[in-house]
């Protein structure tokens, strides 16, 4: 992997992004959708904005668990759909799944991160925008609020770090995957439990991090360490598990838990440090033509199920508080 990837500045790629329709142009046909999908559009900030709902099934009573999948730097909802593969887990556990829609920039959609990626004089409220989401979809459905989680991929890595750090009163927990933190500041409003996935082989975001301009990016260990830090958790972690290729894929390929318990307000912080992956979701869709960009497949983990088994463990105790561990 390390020899078949470039590591690319950030922002070319933004530009190659910009410039080419087919590079994330959906491969999904839209009249395939399922009834059990739904569209919504509200207004913020004076702009009508979109997002989409994945509901387990036509029966689903309630309260249903909610999680929130913020995606990356995409051309479609649909693309990330596929990508992150959280809808069969959705019909199985009754989970909603909640898609809100970046902001439009040619091609692509994106999120005000915080430095990253939308360089505008007046970037738009994207965590005011995410909460209106949230609240939108408890007038349409039945939810349980002691149980909303958000996870987010590359640039919905860092917008789910940056609610994680304005609005943590809203979630029970978050994951991350192939994306750093993008703050600014690094001033949490309160401890909340995280999953940081990501690989050392990430041509895009390198785990390693970025150091120059316009988008320096702390490395994948700095943004766990801070919130390690910050929630007072045992410096050191424990390895829990190691886990090597399936047959036939390459020796090298492996992911290694570290976890860090307890920590302030019975939360915890786990990272799954992947070798051998690209810029991908661990167990989900890469599309045929980002591949050689951005990296393979890669299975070893299936980034779905842990994240899921991550926020099962996690509930606010009430309306107000922080997200609760149970062992």
């Amino acid at each position: 992997m390390k020899q078949c990837l470039k590591r690319r500045p950030l922002w070319t790629l933004l530009i190659l992004m910009l410039c080419s329709g087919w590079a994330f142009a959906s491969d999904l046909d839209p009249s395939a959708r399922s009834e059990l999908h739904r569209s919504f559009t509200l207004t913020h900030e004076g702009r009508a904005r979109h997002y989409e709902v994945q509901l387990p099934s036509e029966t689903a009573a309630g309260p249903m668990p909610v999680i929130l999948a913020i995606h990356g730097a995409t051309g479609s909802l649909e693309t990330y759909r596929k990508v992150a593969n959280l809808e069969p887990l959705a019909h199985r556990e009754g989970v909603l799944v909640v898609y809100p829609q970046g902001n439009r920039r040619g091609n692509v959609l994106l999120w005000n991160a915080g430095a990253c990626c939308l360089p505008d004089l007046n970037p738009p409220d994207d965590v005011g925008f995410i909460l209106r989401v949230l609240d939108d979809v408890a007038q349409h459905f039945t939810i349980d609020p002691r149980r909303v989680y958000a996870v987010g991929m590359s640039n919905g890595a860092m917008m789910t770090y940056r609610l994680a750090t304005e609005a943590p009163e809203r979630f029970a927990a978050v994951a991350t995957v192939a994306g750093p933190m993008a703050l600014r500041h690094f001033k949490p409003r309160a401890p909340i439990s995280i999953m940081h996935i990501q690989s050392v082989d990430d041509p895009i975001l390198p785990f390693g991090g970025r150091r120059f301009l316009p988008v320096p990016l702390p490395s994948g260990l700095k943004t766990i360490q801070r919130w390690v830090q910050y929630a007072h958790c045992p410096s050191e972690p424990v390895t829990e598990t190691v886990r090597h290729a399936p047959p036939g894929e390459p020796r090298s390929w492996q992911a290694t838990r570290k976890h860090w318990t307890p920590c302030d307000d019975g939360t915890e912080i786990v990272l799954w440090k992947l070798e051998g992956a690209g810029h991908v979701w661990p167990g989900g869709y890469q599309p045929p033509h980002l591949r050689t960009l951005a990296g393979e497949e890669y299975d070893v983990i299936d980034a779905s199920r842990e994240i899921w088994q991550f926020f099962k463990r996690h509930h606010r105790s009430a309306a107000s508080s922080p997200g609760v561990f149970e062992s």
